[in-house]
């Protein structure tokens, strides 16, 4: 995967009262780097009404907000670390409120590279030992060079 990724990408310990203000956070984060248009958190989250990405991961749920590449200047990805769950609606079930502890916002300026992208966090965190040992990291660094190894991020 060809993403900017960075410890000022990554939002550890956050304390959010809904997944609106996640989103507006990590995608502030983006664009303050130059990574993406100054609405790409709005397009986030309107696409995120429409087209859920909650997943029902064990041991805890996890979420990947995104948008279309419109407004992508690179491609990144943002990562937030909560420390109490937001609620998201199930990618499967928009009806069902997931309670998710962890959430990667993606911008891919390509659309192929954004599914491959999100195929490839999904293997990875379809593994159970791999969310835990990612919500074991107990500080910033922690969690950034976890990332790092495990998706061979730059």
């Amino acid at each position: 995967m060809t993403l900017e990724f960075n410890e000022t990408l990554i939002a550890f310990d956050l304390q959010a009262g809904d997944a609106k203000e996640v989103i507006d956070l990590l995608a502030g984060r983006m664009h303050a780097q130059g990574l993406v248009a100054a609405d790409y958190g709005r397009q986030t989250w309107e696409r995120e009404q429409h087209h859920p990405t909650g997943l029902p991961t064990k041991p805890f749920c996890i979420a990947f907000p995104h948008a279309d590449a419109e407004g992508v200047h690179r491609s990144a990805l943002g990562v937030a670390v909560m420390r109490q769950p937001v609620t998201f609606q199930n990618m499967a079930d928009p009806d069902e409120d997931l309670d998710v502890s962890v959430v990667f916002m993606l911008a891919n300026r390509d659309p192929e590279e954004q599914i491959q992208t999100l195929r490839n966090l999904a293997t990875l965190f379809g593994q159970p030992e791999k969310l835990v040992e990612l919500r074991e990291q107990s500080t910033l660094l922690g969690v950034a060079s976890w990332l790092r190894r495990e998706l061979r991020l730059g």
